[in-house]
C-alpha cells in the first residue's frame, strides 16, 4: 500500500489551518522517494479568498470562504498548482490537495464524492491549461487527497488516479517523522547557447508551438547527457548515503557541484545520414542557468541525475511562460526579429516556526524589479512570510547593457538582410588567379634568363 510521510511541522501546519473557520485548503509539495511513497516537504494554504475581497449581493457583506468540500474552487486551486510548479526546485513537485476543517468529519463517503469531483475537474484544468512546464515535467500518475479534521486529529490520505471517468481513489497510509530530514544540495551551473531552426512555412508562425517544440528537443538532449558531481563521474545505480560516506564532503547540507556534459553527435559520411532542409527562422536561447536541488539519502545518484535535469529545463520553461503570457498575440511573422532578455531567478529558504529550512524555493524577476515580488509571490503561491533580507538575488548576473541596445538590434537586422555568399566559388576564383599570376612569373623568369644567359 502506497504511503505519505508527514514531519510534525506538517501536522502543526494543518492544526493551524484547522483552526480558522470553514473549510481550509491548498496544495502539498513532496517527492516520490520510492515508487509508492510520498515525501511531504511542504504545505501551502490557498491564499485566494485573503488576497481578494469578494462581495455578494449586499457591498457591506463580505462573503465567507467555502463551507464544504463541494465548494472548492478547482480553478483556484489550479492557479495555485502551476504558479507553484515554476517556484519548485526540480527535486520537488506539487503531488497533490489537502483539505482541514475544526469541526466536520471528513472521513465520510460524500467527502470521498466531493474531493474526487474536485480533483477531476483540477487534473482536467491543468491538462487544457497548455503550460510549459506540463511539457516538462513528467506526469503524476497518483494525486494525493489529504484530509485533516481538528475534531478527531485525525490524518486520511488517498491517492488519485485521472481518468475521463472521474478517477478513482486508493487508500494510503500516514506516517509521521519524528526526525527532520536531512538534506544534500547540489548546483549546477549550465550554460545555455543553443539554436533551433523552426521549419513551419506559414506567414505567421505561432512562436508558442515553437518553443514548444525548442524544450522537447532540449529534454532529448539533457536526457542522453552525462553528468559529473564534484568532477566525478559516478555510477546512477549509488545510493546518495553511499556516495557521501565516500566523498570528503561528509557533513549533511554540504553543496556539491554538478557539471552536465551534452552528447556530442558524430555520424559516418554516407548518403542517408545528413539531412539538408529549408528553414523560416531560428530561435536562440543563449544564457546561464543556475540550478539548485536538493537530495536525501533515501535518493540514488540517478535521481540526482533527473533533478537537476528537471530543474534546468523547468527554470527555462517558466522563463519562456513570463515571456509567452506578455504577448499580446502569439502569431509572428517569419521575417520578424524579436531580442528578449529573460527574468533572472533568484531563491529564498522556507521557514517554519521560525525555523530555517535548508531547502529553497525560487522566483524570478525583471530588470529594475525589486525583490519586493519574490516577497509577495511568496506569501501569495506557498503561504512564506519571508523578508528581503531572505532573498539570494546574486546567484544569477544581469547581462551584458549592449546585448539588448538598439545598436545590436540594428546590426542584427542589416547582418541578417546581407545575401549568403558563395565562398566555394569566390575560393575557386581566387585559386585562378593566384595560378595564372605565377604561372606569369615564371614565364618572365624564363625570358630574363634566357637572355642573360645567351
Amino acid at each position: 500500500m502506497a504511503s505519505v510521510l508527514l514531519s510534525k511541522l506538517d501536522v502543526g501546519y494543518l492544526e493551524k489551518c484547522s483552526g480558522d473557520s470553514g473549510i481550509n485548503y491548498g496544495i502539498i509539495i513532496g517527492q516520490n522517494i520510492k515508487p509508492e511513497s510520498f515525501l511531504v516537504v511542504h504545505l501551502a494554504k490557498n491564499c485566494e479568498e485573503d488576497m481578494e475581497i469578494l462581495l455578494k449581493g449586499n457591498e457591506n457583506e463580505l462573503s465567507q470562504g467555502p463551507t464544504c468540500i463541494a465548494e472548492i474552487s478547482s480553478q483556484a486551486l489550479a492557479t495555485q498548482w502551476i504558479s507553484a510548479s515554476k517556484m519548485c526546485p526540480g527535486s520537488f513537485n506539487v503531488q497533490g490537495v489537502f483539505v482541514t476543517s475544526e469541526k466536520q468529519n471528513l472521513d465520510d463517503e460524500n467527502t470521498y464524492l466531493a474531493a474526487k469531483k474536485m480533483l477531476h475537474n483540477l487534473q482536467t484544468i491543468l491538462i487544457q491549461s497548455n503550460v510549459f512546464c506540463a511539457s516538462i515535467d513528467e506526469d503524476n500518475l497518483t494525486l494525493i487527497f489529504l484530509a485533516y479534521s481538528a475534531a478527531n486529529k485525525k490524518a486520511i490520505c488517498q491517492g488519485y488516479t485521472h481518468d475521463i471517468m472521474g478517477g478513482s481513489f486508493a487508500t494510503m497510509n500516514c506516517h509521521f517523522i519524528d526526525k527532520p530530514m536531512g538534506w544534500h544540495t547540489f548546483e549546477c551551473c549550465y550554460e545555455l547557447d543553443e539554436i533551433f531552426p523552426i521549419f513551419d512555412d506559414s506567414q505567421r508562425i505561432n512562436i508558442e508551438n515553437q518553443f514548444q517544440r525548442a524544450l522537447l528537443a532540449m529534454k532529448r538532449s539533457l536526457s542522453e547527457s552525462e553528468m559529473f558531481i564534484e568532477n566525478i563521474w559516478v555510477d546512477e545505480s549509488l545510493p546518495l548515503d553511499g556516495f557521501v560516506a565516500s566523498n570528503r564532503k561528509k557533513v549533511v547540507n554540504e553543496h556539491y557541484k554538478a557539471t552536465i556534459f551534452l552528447p556530442v553527435k558524430c555520424h559516418q559520411y554516407n548518403e542517408h545520414s545528413v539531412k539538408v532542409r529549408k528553414f523560416n527562422g531560428t530561435i536562440r536561447l543563449s544564457g546561464i542557468i543556475f540550478s539548485k536541488i536538493w537530495c536525501s539519502n533515501r535518493n540514488t545518484l540517478g535521481d540526482v541525475k533527473r533533478f537537476v535535469q528537471t530543474d534546468i529545463l523547468r527554470s527555462l520553461a517558466a522563463r519562456i511562460q513570463v515571456y509567452c503570457d506578455g504577448l499580446t498575440d502569439p502569431h509572428v511573422t517569419n521575417d520578424s526579429v524579436f531580442i528578449s532578455e529573460p527574468p533572472r531567478r533568484v531563491f529564498f529558504n522556507l521557514f517554519a516556526d521560525g525555523t530555517v529550512n535548508p531547502i529553497q524555493f525560487s522566483e524570478y524577476i525583471f530588470r529594475g524589479e525589486a525583490p519586493t515580488v519574490a516577497v509577495a509571490q511568496a506569501k501569495q503561491v506557498l503561504d512564506l512570510d519571508i523578508s528581503l533580507e531572505n532573498i539570494i538575488a546574486d546567484l544569477e548576473g544581469l547581462p551584458d547593457d549592449e546585448i539588448f541596445s538598439d545598436v545590436s538590434l540594428s546590426n542584427l537586422q542589416k547582418n541578417s538582410a546581407q545575401p549568403i555568399v558563395n565562398t566555394a566559388k569566390y575560393l575557386t576564383r581566387s585559386m585562378y588567379i593566384l595560378s595564372i599570376t605565377i604561372s606569369l612569373l615564371v614565364l618572365l623568369c624564363s625570358i630574363w634568363l634566357h637572355y642573360f644567359f645567351a
